[in-house]
């Protein structure tokens, strides 16, 4: 790996000129990347938008995961380290269209102080300079994992009305079938499901959180199926569909813990419910995952299977003088 990883630094070109432009790039960012000062008080994109995942750390958001998505990024491209080593490199001018597109994205997103535009616009740059450097091929190449980067973006807030409609598709499913199949004496308003009392038992409530909305499970089995479909496919259409999948696998694997959850209060009471509610979230994971998986074991490319020559014509040994 260390001499493969050696051989592709090696045939990068214009090293020293990347190497100014990146510092550049970033000088612009960290000084003038941030105008909401009223917000997180520096001028530095990278210090807002880690003050961002910090805080969602603290309080548990969707967005906290955020920071992770460079290094998933990072072992994408060590995987496919031969493919970028093998992308023909080149200079490439049209390259500085998409710099030039960077720098109106992040003058718009200045002056009408909206950061997150701001770190579009240092991706889409990032992603000029290496083209204007390293061409086409090169940007074809990490075209995919560099699009994951996206994900880093700090977006939950922008997400109240999915995430609602996820709730009520998540509480309105899981109550349903505890209800009319498995016969479980409860009640759905809205987002909450009521346990009436019994005579050895009170009256309690489960409250669909925007935390068990699935957006959170949603968008990271969305990323890594992403990951999943570029690794283990090159047709366009396989990866499409195993992509597309990701969206109904999370939402299945969020019902099932709520499902999970309600059965368990059914049996043991609230307490025993909450338990799984809060820490069995990854059962979640598990369904979706395993569909994806599955799903991927059933789309796998012929090239990837391996090929067995029948007994039948296997060549005889030849006599021996």
């Amino acid at each position: 790996m260390v001499k493969e990883l050696r051989q592709l630094w090696d045939g990068l070109p214009n090293k020293a000129e990347f190497a100014a432009l990146l510092g550049a790039w970033v000088l612009l960012f960290h000084f003038l990347g941030n105008s909401t000062l009223g917000y997180v008080d520096t001028p530095s994109m990278f210090i807002w938008l880690n003050t961002l995942h910090t805080n969602a750390e603290k309080t548990d958001s969707d967005d906290a995961f955020g920071r992770f998505v460079p290094f998933l990024v990072v072992a994408l491209l060590l995987v496919r380290r031969r493919e970028l080593h093998e992308a023909a490199k080149r200079s490439w001018v049209p390259g500085l269209a998409l710099i030039l597109l960077a720098l109106l994205l992040h003058g718009a997103g200045f002056l009408v102080q909206q950061t997150r535009v701001s770190i579009v616009a240092f991706l889409v740059g990032l992603y000029g300079i290496m083209g204007l450097l390293w061409g086409p091929g090169w940007l074809r190449a990490i075209f995919f994992p560099y699009f994951l980067l996206g994900f880093a973006l700090p977006v939950t807030a922008y997400l109240d009305g999915p995430t609602f409609r996820l709730r009520l598709f998540s509480t309105w499913f899981s109550s349903w079938f505890c209800r009319d199949i498995l016969s479980i004496n409860l009640v759905r308003r809205g987002t909450t499901v009521i346990f009436p009392a019994l005579p050895k038992r009170p009256e309690f409530h489960f409250e669909v959180a925007a935390a068990c909305s699935g957006i959170r499970s949603l968008t990271i089995v969305l990323l890594l199926t992403l990951a999943f479909a570029w690794l283990n496919f090159t047709n366009p259409w396989r990866r499409m569909v195993v992509v597309a999948a990701s969206i109904p696998l999370a939402l299945i694997g969020n019902t099932v813990r709520l499902i999970l959850t309600f059965c368990v209060a059914e049996i043991w009471g609230q307490e025993a419910g909450s338990k799984v509610e809060t820490k069995a979230g990854f059962i979640t994971f598990a369904v979706a995952l395993a569909g994806v998986f599955a799903l991927g074991r059933l789309l796998r490319e012929p090239g990837h299977e391996r090929a067995e020559v029948p007994r039948e014509h296997e060549p005889e040994p030849e006599p021996r003088p």
